[in-house]
C-alpha cells in the first residue's frame, strides 16, 4: 500500500471541502496571465454601514479556494463566478493551504 505524503493528503481534503460546501467552479485571470477554472466557494455576506443621513447595506462577497490553485494571486486580479466578474480586494492566505479573497463587483 502506498503513503500519500500528508501535504499532498490535505491539499485533497481542502478541494473536497470546498466542493462540498460550494461545489462552484470559477474562471480566475491573473494579471496579465491566461484564464483559468478552479473551485471554490462563494459567500456573500453584508454588512450594515452607517451613511450621512441612512444606513447603508453594503455586500462583501469572499471566495475561498485553494492556495495551491492560486500562487500567483494579486489585488486586481479578476475572478467571473455566475456570469459576474469581480475583482480581489483582499487577499487572506490562512497559512493552512485555504485563501479567502474579499471581491468587489465589477
Amino acid at each position: 500500500m502506498m503513503v500519500m505524503p500528508f501535504i499532498d493528503d490535505m491539499h485533497g481534503h481542502h478541494l473536497s471541502i470546498l466542493e462540498a460546501l460550494d461545489g462552484r467552479e470559477v474562471t480566475y485571470t491573473p494579471d496579465g496571465g491566461s484564464p483559468r477554472i478552479i473551485s471554490g466557494m462563494l459567500q456573500e455576506f453584508t454588512e450594515l454601514t452607517g451613511g450621512e443621513t441612512v444606513d447603508v447595506v453594503v455586500a462583501k462577497p469572499v471566495l475561498s479556494v485553494r492556495t495551491l490553485d492560486i500562487p500567483e494571486i494579486e489585488a486586481g486580479d479578476i475572478f467571473t463566478i455566475d456570469s459576474q466578474d469581480y475583482e480581489v480586494a483582499v487577499v487572506s492566505p490562512d497559512n493552512e493551504g485555504i485563501t479567502e479573497l474579499m471581491m468587489e463587483k465589477l
